[in-house]
This record gives C-alpha cells, structure tokens and sequence, in this order.
C-alpha cells in the first residue's frame, strides 16, 4: 500500500511535466559541462595558485561579478517575462522593441558603474583587502561584465522563445573556449593571476560575439528609434515599450515599468548580499580562510546548475501563464519536482565534500564542513527559489524587495556575529539562515496570494 502511494506521487508528479523536464535537461547540458570544466579548472587553480592567490583570485572576482549583476538590476527577468508574453502572442515587435530597450539600459548601467568601479578599485585593494597590487586586475577583470551584458540580450530572445537547444549550443561553445584558455595556462605552468584574468576576459568577448551573430539586429538596434527629437529619444531609452493586452492581467496587473522598479531593488539587494560574505571574511580573516571558503564553494556546483536549469525552463512557463487554475497546477507540480530534486542534493552534498582534501590537496583538509554547509544552503534555494519565480506571475514582484532587505540585514548581521567567533564557517552558516528566512518568507505570501486568488475566482 505504502509503496503503491509513492508509485502514484511520482507518478503524478512527472505527468504532464515532460516538456519541462526535456527544457531543464537541454539547459542542464551546458551547465553540466561548465561544472566539469569549472570544476578542473578549480582543482587547477588551487593547486597552481595556493590557499592565498585562491583568496585573491575570489576577491577580484567579486568586484567584476557585482558590476555584471548590478548592470542587470532585474532588467533580464523583465525582458523575460514580458517578451515571453509577447511571444505567446506571436507579437515579434513587441518581443524585439523589449530586447532593444533591455540592451539599452544594461549598457548605460554596465559603463557606469564599470566606471565606478575603475575609480574605487584601488581605494577598495588597499583600505579594505590591504593587497593594492590586486587594484589593476579588478579594472581589467571589469571588461567580462560589459561582454556579460551584451551576451545576456541573445540569451532572452532564445529563452522567450523557449529555444533552449540553440542556447545551450552557444553556452558550450563559450565554457570550451575558458577551459582551453586555462589548460594552456596549466599545461606551460604559467601561473599567475595576471593571465588568468586575462583569460576569461578574452573568453567572455568571444562568447558575447558568438551570440550577437545568431539573433535578429533588431534585438539589438532599430535605426528609427535615434531619428526621434532628442528629448523623446532619452524618454524612449528608459521607459519600457507598450504592451498589448494581456489575458492573465487579473492575476497581475503589473505593468512593464513597474515591474522593472521593483526588480531593480530587488536585485541591488540580493547582489550586495551575495557578496557580502566575501567581502567581510575579506575585512575579519586571513586571505588563507577565502582560499578554503572559494574552494568547498565549488562542491555547490552541480547544485547551482540544477537550480539555474529549474528557473532558465520556468521564467518563460510562469510568466505566459494565463488563468488561476494554470497556477495553482504549476506551483504544484513545480513543487513536487523542486522536493525530489533536493532530497536527491542532499546526499550529494553530505557525500561530495568528504573528497576535498583528495581532489583539492591536503592544505584543504579543513574545508569538508564548510563543503557540506554551502551544498545544504542550495538544496534549500533548489526547494523553494522555483516557487518564488511563479511568485511573480501573482503580483509578488512588489513584496520580494522588502523580503530581500530582511534577508540582507540577517546576512550581515549574521557574519559580524560569527566570523570573528567561528571564522569562515560563520559565513555559510549566514547562508542557511538567508535561505530559511527566504523560504518562510516566500511560503507565506504565496499561500495568502493564492488564498485571495482563490476567492476572486470563485466569486
């Protein structure tokens, strides 16, 4: 009997989801390669450049990853959502006019604060870090988040359009071209932090060349949109194209500019938390605890791949969604999905981590717990990140600021208590409590969005 009732709770589960199931996979493909290729790059890194210059390669890191997710400030899921909605109804205008007016704002947000970033660098390297000579690898190591930029506009045409074979084609393409850059390194045993900077520099810009080339030139410019007056043509680059009507508007009635605001909040906030963490194990310890911190960080990176395949194949799902009762069938079935693949993560991540002194070398012994915390803190994010997606389909958009603000305070608040107590372990230890809080957070304001939905719709 027992064994009949999971027989059908799997069943039910994987019933009508296997489209998605086939969209995750194909995302998974690329991402399964990059943890390949990341993963001896990492190996290669930590034994080439030591527990310190794996601390100073995560700092520099740090700076140029900010600038590229800052760039963004939620303008990708916007375009994602609404060209995914325009696609659906076979309006490629409108679909083409939100990946140029995407374009444009990422570029003025990329330049400028990469121009932020130049200046401080060195302000940042020396006061903060005390290593100024890692103040000109963080200027150039900012040339990867404009290429970044300019590599994110193909990548919301082809998920808009739910292409994911020919995106995953690019990805592969772009992760090869890495890894062949840090072989050579390894195999002239040439290293240092100059030429790996250097390699994924010129890495990012063939890949971002690489995309420009298999999309439309409208997704990136129309020649009609700079013949206007001046005073419309700076109007027209940051306010969001019209919409056509759109049959889901009682479940969210969001329009495009309002969105946008709230996801650029929202994403300044939970960019400044990523990397919060880094930054005061940069003030609080030594650079050799980053090194084994940024080393059983890459045991989460299957965790991560599976987690960005979930959400790659279900922003386009979620945001084309257009009745109550397509809803309530997603959040279950996405649910159920999410469970199965974190209980599945969870064995891997007590199991994994127990390798790292083999794989990475015995000065990194110490790092098996750490592992472990930061593989738990993704099982959790696999669990419930998905439903915050669908999250935005009911008009959430608006409360997940204020949810990432008490998210970033506990973070913070979290790693000033615990690194100069229990060093590095205080900052995954701040993950899980993000993740609990985000999680509990998340849970209740869909079960009341849904609750009221519900008495909409019988009504």
């Amino acid at each position: 009997m027992v064994m009949s009732k999971v027989f059908s709770w799997f069943e039910n589960t994987l019933s009508g989801t296997r489209k998605g199931i086939e969209d995750v996979i194909v995302s998974m493909i690329p991402q399964l390669i990059s943890v390949v290729t990341g993963f001896v790059t990492s190996v290669l890194l930590a034994r080439g450049l030591g527990p310190r210059g794996m601390g100073n390669y995560a700092l520099i890191l740090s700076v140029s990853g900010l600038a590229a997710a800052l760039s963004d400030l939620g303008i990708g899921q916007t375009a994602i959502r609404f060209a995914s909605k325009a696609a659906e109804r076979n309006d490629t205008a409108s679909q083409l006019a939100i990946l140029r007016w995407a374009f444009r704002l990422r570029m003025l947000l990329v330049f400028g604060i990469s121009l932020i970033a130049f200046a401080f660098a060195p302000i940042v390297a020396d006061r903060f870090w005390h290593e100024i000579s890692l103040s000109p690898l963080v200027r150039l190591s900012l040339l990867t988040g404009i290429f970044s930029a300019i590599a994110a506009i193909p990548t919301i045409y082809f998920q808009s359009l739910k292409r994911f074979k020919m995106n995953a084609a690019v990805a592969v393409g772009q992760t090869l071209v890495s890894f062949a850059g840090i072989l050579i390194i390894a195999l002239l045993h040439k290293w240092s932090l100059e030429l790996i900077i250097t390699v994924s520099v010129v890495s990012a810009g063939l890949g971002a060349l690489t995309f420009t080339i298999l999309v439309p030139k409208a997704s990136f410019i129309k020649f009609y949109d700079f013949s206007q007056p001046l005073d419309k043509l700076l109007k027209n680059v940051m306010n969001a194209p019209r919409q056509g009507d759109s049959p889901s508007e009682y479940l969210d009635s969001t329009g495009m500019n309002e969105f946008a605001f709230f996801m650029l909040i929202s994403s300044i906030l939970v960019a400044i938390m990523m990397r919060a963490d880094i930054w005061l194990m940069g003030f609080y310890l030594d650079k050799t605890q980053i090194g084994l911190y940024s080393v059983a960080s890459r045991f989460t990176l299957p965790l991560v791949i599976v987690l960005g395949s979930l959400n790659t194949a279900l922003w386009p799902r979620a945001s084309a969604l257009t009745s109550f009762s397509k809803t309530t069938e997603m959040i279950s079935k996405t649910f159920r999905m999410s469970l199965l693949v974190a209980l599945a993560g969870l064995i891997y991540s007590i199991l994994a981590p127990l390798t790292t002194a083999f794989v990475f070398g015995a000065g990194y012994r110490n790092g098996i717990i750490l592992g472990q915390i930061l593989c738990l803190r993704y099982c959790l994010a696999i669990l419930t990140c998905p439903m915050g997606v669908i999250g935005y389909s009911i008009g959430l958009v608006k409360a997940y600021w204020w949810m990432n603000l008490v998210q970033l305070i506990a973070v913070i608040a979290t790693n000033v208590v615990l690194l100069p107590r229990v060093g590095v372990v205080g900052a995954a230890i701040a993950l899980i409590v993000n993740e609990i809080i985000g999680a509990s957070l998340v849970a209740f304001m869909i079960f009341r969005k849904i609750r009221t939905l519900r008495h909409v719709h019988e009504g």
